[in-house]
């Protein structure tokens, strides 16, 4: 349905009649002058550059709330992107705050749930059924691991983790299986790698299934190949708005291009100086390149920060300023100077937790102005939270580790899930391989195998092969138990068109009927009381969690006719429990680790800088920031890669609001080795005037750093000393530096030392004569890849590999 003049009375008449006639002034109060601009723009692409903690989100629904109650824009007009469900949920919140419901005719969510609404609606004009799983990652990486089997590949050359990563990282480039082998060409590991890529996506095609990555390249592949359907949400979508835009990937800035490029009303708000996930495929140059790829784009910076004070603020500045790779800008804040950073530099890593932990006690027990949870402890490696882990244990400092098990990915939960997606749909035999022996039924993997043998020689699902299992010789001994198990499913399966029952008690029938509640109480012996109890309460929440999303299904079946300008406005045609079912497995699967929720308890917080990214604590301690450790290691021989790590850098430094406290060691153990590393470039880079010193300066020795110069070296023999200092660490100390250095090995077994460098000929007492490939440093070792003349390719720790040079 195309968007008219009667549309827009529609939109006129329905906010009168639920908010009445909203005030210009009322949505600009508060704003500053950028963000006024920024959410009074109408027409045409709009960059929003927005700083750490400058109010984008605020910006971002004020500008929705403008576009609906004062340019008369209807809502269902209007699509807006996050990158987690919490964000989105937040968003339409805050603009109902605004204006009142009508967040509920606007697509507001992540890439994947949007384009699930529309791989849903036209699923068929791509092979697929309406209801396609979504595989989890342990799912996924079974059909890898099953592919990398049928081609007997060596699964130590061929780790299904790596394989499966190439895949994805293929996906998200927008490369599919022939174009991947077309690139591989003759080289040994890519061309291998593209045969079980062809594998795992036929073997997810078979299964009706896609993958996350899958959402985002199969609606490309929709909207490309099918221009009536391309057209139909072009004229839709007049306005698009795209949060954290600098994480973003080539798949989805290639939906966005093309959504936009009827109207051209695209509006994304991201930060450069904060895209630190490359290595889930954001491509920073997405957001540096958005002026060349959107012609006449206006640009608005946000640089005043409500979060943090002058201090940590400056700093901050001062460290990314030494990126190139960036758009300039400098946060500034109203809040004042605030204390200065305290920079701590122990003996060893058992001093600096022990540090960490006494100061939090100080402030929380003695001068009782802080609460635990106004605290939080950030690490580039989660190897280093283990000795502040145990020095806050022995304080009796409260602490929990932030970024846990997800809900969904919970054993348990994945077991009803998987359940609950074969009822739906029979056909899907990677979820039937993953329960058929939930609970035990002796149905061992023998049996397994042949079982899949006859369902491909029947081309038939496996499902239905349970039900006429009896009919095959070679599934005659297992056939009571599998026919068992198939007439369990159809009778779940029948329990869907009963009427006038509850969703959650529909599911709470499941977990009982399937025998898993009992299955873990017969565990109890084994695992432990307070194990089978949580196991068991998590399956009683997770019917809590059908209760909540009932609710919410009919809340939104309750939306007023002339809100539903689009038939696929309705997520679910009615509530059924076929409906409700496929609407909640898609809920499950479209919820990732960005979504956990941070509990408000009264705990001191440990996580990673990744993990930080958009929160936001009174007090944050970085630890470990040495050269080596962060900056890591492997970044040394990449500027893409440092100046990740100096946004890294940037990003755990704007997390804290009102106090910094960076800590080093003079020598740390960690990956097994007792280590000298120097003070990390990034706090050198700080200026004088910004922080304090308590253990030991963090210049190191004779190398100085000016403040006046914004941290940067003022003179040829500091520079060098600093260069000299850095190549000493990496070298003699270092094993990993020293594999980058092409330094020898120590501790490896040869006649002669071998150089780490690409190109080296090498023989091994067993597989003869090869050839490095590559080196990677790792954990105080480096990993080699070396190709065999006979026995192929081969990875090996330096330290274990027996090679010597090939005279």
């Amino acid at each position: 349905m195309n968007f008219d003049q009667t549309d827009t009375r529609k939109s006129r008449e329905y906010l009168a009649g639920s908010t009445g006639q909203i005030a210009s002034d009322a949505l600009l109060d508060g704003l500053n002058p950028q963000q006024v601009q920024a959410v009074q723009h109408h027409e045409g692409p709009l960059l929003i550059l927005a700083g750490a903690g400058s109010g984008k989100t605020r910006v971002i629904t004020h500008r929705v709330a403008w576009l609906v109650s004062q340019l008369d824009v209807h809502p269902s007009s209007i699509l807006a992107i996050t990158f987690t469900n919490k964000a989105a949920a937040e968003m339409k919140s805050r603009i109902n705050e605004l204006i009142g419901s009508v967040s509920q005719t606007m697509w507001i969510g992540t890439f994947h749930a949007m384009m699930m609404r529309i791989l849903r609606r036209y699923a068929d004009r791509i092979g697929y059924n309406r209801d396609f799983a979504i595989l989890d990652t342990d799912d996924q990486h079974k059909v890898v691991k099953q592919c990398i089997e049928r081609y007997n590949f060596d699964d130590k050359t061929f780790a299904f983790k790596a394989v499966h990563n190439q895949i994805s990282s293929a996906k998200n480039a927008l490369i599919d299986p022939d174009q991947y082998e077309k690139e591989a060409g003759g080289d040994y590991y890519k061309s291998r790698v593209a045969k079980i890529f062809s594998c795992y996506q036929e073997r997810l095609k078979q299964n009706n299934s896609m993958d996350f990555d899958d959402i985002l390249t199969e609606a490309v592949r929709l909207l490309h190949q099918f221009p009536d359907i391309l057209a139909s949400y072009q004229e839709r979508f007049r306005y698009i708005l795209v949060d954290e835009y600098q994480d973003t990937n080539h798949a989805q800035y290639e939906i966005i291009r093309l959504l936009s490029a009827k109207y051209k009303n695209l509006c994304v708000v991201g930060d450069d100086d904060q895209s630190i996930y490359s290595f889930r495929g954001a491509n920073i140059q997405n957001i540096l390149d958005f002026e060349k790829d959107f012609k006449k784009c206006r640009v608005i910076k946000l640089e005043q920060n409500y979060r943090s004070t002058g201090h940590i603020l400056k700093a901050a500045n001062a460290v990314i300023d030494h990126n190139r790779g960036r758009k300039k800008k400098a946060l500034w804040t109203d809040l004042g100077d605030g204390e200065t950073i305290t920079f701590f530099r122990g003996e060893d890593q058992n001093e600096e937790g022990v540090y960490i932990a006494r100061e939090i006690e100080r402030q929380v027990v003695l001068q009782k102005t802080r609460k635990y949870k106004d605290f939080a402890i950030l690490y580039r490696l989660n190897a280093l939270s283990r000795t502040v882990e145990q020095a806050l244990r022995e304080q009796g400092v409260p602490y929990r580790i932030y970024g846990g098990t997800r809900f969904y990915d919970r054993k348990e939960i994945k077991d009803v899930l998987a359940y609950l997606r074969l009822i739906l749909v029979p056909d899907d035999d990677i979820s039937l391989a993953r329960i058929i022996n939930v609970p035990r039924r002796g149905i061992g993997s023998v049996s397994m195998d042949a079982l899949a043998a006859v369902a491909a020689r029947e081309n038939s699902s496996m499902l239905a092969i349970c039900a006429r299992s009896a009919g095959y010789p070679e599934l005659q001994r297992v056939a009571p138990r599998l026919t068992q198990f198939a007439d369990l499913i159809m009778r779940l399966r029948d329990g869907l068109d009963q009427e006038n029952v509850r969703f959650d008690a529909y599911i709470d029938w499941v977990e009982n009927e399937t025998g898993l509640i009992q299955d873990w109480l017969d565990q109890q012996e084994r695992l432990g009381r307070d194990d089978v109890v949580d196991r068991i309460e998590n399956l009683q929440e997770l019917i809590s969690d059908a209760v909540e999303f009932d609710n919410q299904m009919r809340s939104w079946m309750q939306m007023k006719p002339e809100e539903m300008l689009y038939p696929e406005d309705e997520l679910i045609q009615s509530l059924d429990l076929h409906s409700l079912l496929r609407a909640f497995l898609e809920r499950a699967a479209l919820m990732t680790e960005l979504d956990q929720d941070q509990s408000n308890d009264d705990v001191v917080r440990l996580l990673t800088i990744h993990s930080a990214k958009g929160l936001e604590f009174d007090t944050v301690f970085l630890v470990g920031i040495e050269e080596g450790l962060f900056p890591g290691y492997r970044s040394m021989g990449s500027q893409a890669e440092y100046e990740e790590e100096r946004r890294l850098a940037y990003v755990a430094m704007t997390r804290a609001r009102r106090k910094l406290f960076l800590t080093t060691t003079r020598t740390r153990l960690v990956f097994g080795q007792t280590q000298r590393f120097p003070v990390s470039t990034f706090v050198r880079e700080i200026p004088e005037m910004h922080i304090e010193e308590i253990g030991g300066s963090r210049l190191g020795d004779g190398s100085r750093l000016s403040a006046e110069n914004g941290g940067k070296s003022h003179g040829t023999d500091s520079a060098a000393a600093l260069k000299k200092e850095r190549q000493t660490a990496f070298s003699a100390r270092n094993l990993l530096a020293s594999a980058k250095q092409n330094q020898p090995v120590s501790g490896v077994q040869t006649e002669s030392t071998v150089p780490l460098t690409p190109g080296e000929r090498v023989q091994h007492p067993t597989f003869g004569r090869g050839k490095i490939l590559s080196s990677d440093p790792v954990a105080g070792d480096a990993i080699l890849i070396v190709e065999f003349e006979k026995a192929g390719r081969k990875r090996m720790l330096a330290r274990m590999s027996r090679l010597i040079r090939d005279r």
